[in-house]
């Protein structure tokens, strides 16, 4: 289960419609026999993220897909889907912290 500080803002929807695909964070749930945190969920885990989205967005119609694997190009098309979904470097402290 991934319970967030109270002190942290987190919006699912944003990152669904911007190309963060549930898998990134969740692991593959469909392969889970019992759920399990995947990934720590710290700051600089997020922070991560947030500095190079291009590492991580996905095509928007592949964000449900628990078997996605980024592509051998995922730089270069992460690039071009962080300018078409107009995705900012978010990483100052607001953005997370209100």
């Amino acid at each position: 289960m991934h319970d967030l500080p109270d002190f942290v803002y987190f919006d699912h929807s944003i990152h669904v419609t911007k190309g963060i695909g549930c898998s990134t964070c969740h692991g593959q749930v469909d392969q889970m026999p019992i759920m399990w945190r995947e990934n720590t969920l710290l700051m600089e885990w997020c922070l991560e993220c947030h500095r190079e989205p291009e590492r991580y967005v996905r095509p928007r119609d592949a964000v449900f897909r628990m078997d996605w694997t980024a592509p051998s190009n995922q730089l270069q098309a992460g690039r071009e889907l962080v300018q078409a979904y107009h995705i900012r470097r978010l990483t100052d402290c607001y953005a997370c912290h209100r």
